[in-house]
Parts: C-alpha cells; sequence; structure tokens
C-alpha cells in the first residue's frame, strides 16, 4: 500500500480539515503515516492568517520541493490557507505541485484521487483529542482579519452534519472532542444556538470531553455558562480572543463591543461557582494605539485571575483588509514600543502563571492523559496550553485522578491517585 504523510500548520481548524483529506487519501488506497520518511505523497495543509504563518508556510513548500525532487514518482499536493487566500494566478512556480486545493476543499482532492464523495473523519490513529467543525468562515469582518479573504463568509454546518461527524469521532475512540469554527458563538439552527448544540453532544457522550473555541466576545452566548454548569463533561473554559479593550482601537478594528462591556463578561467569568480558565489574545501595536491605550491593557490583563493562557502577537498589515486599504503605516506604533509592550505582556502572563500555580497546588483533578508521561486538564486545551507532567506512566486516553504538585510557566506537575 503506498505511503502519504500530512503536514498540518495553523490552527485547529485546520486539523479538522486534515482530518477530512486524511479520510480521502485512505479511501483512495493510501496509508497515512506519522512521518514523512520515504513516503510517497506529501499533502501541505498550510496557514496564511499573518504574515509570520505565510512565511512558515512557504518554507514548508520550499522544503517538500526539494523532498519531491529526491525521486521521481513522489506526488505533492498544497492545501489550505495558503491557496486559499493567493490563488494561482499562472505566473508560475507552482509548476511541481500535483494539487493546489483551498482550505477544507475535499471535492478537487477527491476528483484528483478518482473516488466518491462521503462523509466523516479519518480515524487518526493514537489521537486522543480531535476536532470538529461546526462551522466554515467568518461573516465579522473585522478590519485587521483575512480569514473572511481565505476562507469567505460564515455558513453554518447542520445539526444532523455535525451529530454525524462527532459519532464517527466517538466511535474511533476520541477522548476529548474540540469543537472549531472561525466563529463558533455564532453558530445557529432553527433549534437553538451553540449552547444548545454543545448540550446534545454533551448528552449524546458523557464520557467524552468537549472545549468549546474560538468565541468571539460580540457573540458570546447568555447561557453558555449554564451549560458547563450543567454538564461535567463540558469543560471550564473559555477560548476569546478580546483583542483589545480600548473602545477607540475596538470601534477600528471593527470590534462591535466595548471595554466596559467586556469587562462585565470577565466579572462573570471570574465570579462563576465552578474554576473557570480563559484563554484569550490580544492584539498589540495596533495602528493608533497610544500607551494610554496598552495601559488600560495591562490592567485589564492583571485585573481577572480566570486569566490562564495569553496569546500577545504584533498587528501586522496585510494586503487586502481593510485596515490596510486605510494606508495609516505612519499610526502603527515603532518597533522598540511594540516589543517592549509585548515582553511587558510577557512579564503579565509569567504573573498569572505564578497566580494559578499557586492556586492549583494540592487541588485534585482529571487530567486527561495525551502520551503515558503527559496529559493537559479541564482548564487546559491540548497542544495549545499548558501540559500536565505525571509522576508515573498511565495509560494514553485514560482520564486520571491526580493531585496538583506544582507549576512552572503553563505547566502543571502532578501526582497520579488512580
Amino acid at each position: 500500500m503506498p505511503e502519504a504523510f500530512l503536514l498540518t500548520l495553523g490552527c485547529p481548524k485546520n486539523e479538522a480539515d486534515s482530518d477530512a483529506f486524511a479520510g480521502c487519501l485512505t479511501r483512495a488506497g493510501w496509508n497515512i503515516t506519522r512521518e514523512l520518511g520515504d513516503t510517497d505523497l506529501l499533502l501541505i495543509n498550510t496557514c496564511a492568517f499573518i504574515k509570520p504563518a505565510v512565511d512558515e508556510s512557504l518554507e514548508a513548500m520550499q522544503q517538500a520541493l526539494e523532498w519531491k525532487n529526491e525521486r521521481s514518482g513522489r506526488i505533492l499536493i498544497l492545501a489550505g490557507c495558503l491557496p486559499g487566500r493567493y490563488p494561482d494566478d499562472g505566473s508560475g512556480g507552482l509548476e511541481d505541485f500535483d494539487l493546489i486545493t483551498g482550505p477544507g476543499d475535499t471535492s478537487r482532492l477527491e476528483e484528483f484521487l478518482s473516488i466518491q464523495s462521503a462523509s466523516g473523519p479519518e480515524p487518526a490513529e493514537g489521537t486522543i483529542s480531535r476536532y470538529l467543525k461546526i462551522s466554515e468562515g467568518c461573516s465579522n469582518n473585522c478590519a485587521y482579519c483575512t480569514i473572511p479573504l481565505i476562507r469567505g463568509a460564515r455558513k453554518d454546518r447542520s445539526p444532523e452534519d455535525i451529530l454525524i461527524d462527532a459519532e464517527y469521532l466517538a466511535e474511533q475512540g476520541a477522548a476529548e472532542i474540540g469543537i472549531v469554527g472561525q466563529d463558533t458563538a455564532s453558530w445557529k439552527c432553527d433549534r437553538g444556538s451553540i449552547s444548545w448544540m454543545i448540550s446534545q453532544l454533551a448528552c449524546r457522550y458523557p464520557d467524552i470531553w468537549f472545549r468549546l473555541y474560538y468565541v468571539h466576545p460580540a457573540n458570546y452566548p447568555d447561557d453558555f455558562l449554564g451549560v458547563i454548569a450543567e454538564h461535567e463533561n463540558v469543560m471550564p473554559y473559555i477560548d476569546m480572543p478580546v483583542q483589545h479593550v480600548s473602545d477607540r482601537l475596538l470601534k477600528r478594528m471593527g470590534r462591535p463591543y466595548t471595554g466596559d462591556s467586556i469587562r462585565r463578561l470577565f466579572d462573570e467569568f471570574e465570579n462563576f461557582k465552578k474554576m473557570l480558565s480563559v484563554r484569550t489574545t490580544f492584539i498589540v501595536g495596533y495602528p493608533g494605539e497610544t500607551e494610554e491605550d496598552f495601559k488600560d491593557l495591562y490592567e485589564f490583563i492583571s485585573q481577572y485571575r480566570c486569566i490562564r493562557t495569553i496569546a500577545a502577537f504584533p498587528y501586522w498589515p496585510e494586503e487586502g483588509t481593510r485596515e490596510f486599504s486605510r494606508n495609516s503605516v505612519e499610526k502603527i506604533p515603532d518597533e522598540g514600543s511594540v516589543q517592549s509592550r509585548l515582553a511587558r505582556i510577557g512579564d503579565a502572563s509569567e504573573e498569572h502563571n505564578i497566580i494559578w500555580a499557586d492556586r492549583l497546588k494540592g487541588e485534585i483533578m482529571d487530567i486527561l492523559a495525551d502520551t503515558p508521561l503527559l496529559g493537559h486538564s479541564r482548564l487546559d486545551a491540548p497542544a495549545v496550553d499548558g501540559a500536565c507532567c505525571f509522576d508515573r506512566s498511565v495509560e494514553p486516553g485514560r482520564i486520571v485522578r491526580c493531585r496538583i504538585t506544582g507549576g512552572e510557566g503553563y505547566d502543571l506537575t502532578v501526582e497520579v491517585l488512580d
């Protein structure tokens, strides 16, 4: 059986797309391997959200071309957000790719492989945490964001299709399912909102952990904390990209909320009856950001101990966005100021880590084992947040009772009690 390798760059949404690509390859008779080695086919699922992601994708493409030229007969496929954002204009340079297809576009891959369409993600051997996509694209049109350029307007999947894919993942042994989309909070159907959908999944699969990603603050469902309170298998975790708290900058970004409304929301998170962790992102150095704006953001970060994971990145002027078209490069804070602000957020993040380590020390918690020696807690998403380091080997895929014994950075050390 010929062997294929999938290289996935970027976010968990691309992981979900790669599952679908893997399903196509498997149905066409390819064996999916976990290492590139001497495989016969390489599919690169790229990211192109901001310039560093584009650069990473371009570097991977160059290395892939070198791999292909090492032996004749190898097949090279370019997929994902990079060709979605920059379609082949015929100017050359992509001739050595056997197929180029956009994000999540399995139809072109199926045509290339001469197979019929089919539903469901492919089993991912040894993968304990899986991702379930509930929508594609985004209609928020934030001034800085390239997602609508890459993936188009938001299109929600039907509850029936979502439940079918969830059943596939459950049958394949998923211990945790992450609910992903560009704007999961906006998902809806004639039966209810995202809270209804999560409740349906939690009831159907009580032994599987469910975690909701990418919750836009303006679209946050008021009843979601109630879903967490009701269902033990819905993680007490909020993944919410705040971006900023300056009203002036939020308006310029096209984010339809205010700093005060964000604070009221985080007050709810802070006062929730369960221990709740928040992962959030911030943009630093946005055009027009002043030192006073940053001071407000820094104070916001310092105020809320529910914030567990912080990701901050500098503003990138991305061609095709509304902010780029304003041609306001001169209003972007200088590089030294931006790096200084990022460093200060890093310091605030480290302070949060110390607070969380002290807060959690001695707590008894369920930990999902990702490998014999590493796992993740209910408060942390796999791969993107902190890991738990076991004091002895455990069986991957098990949920084990542990006592938190300490912490360093985002990671925790735990004593296995089971």
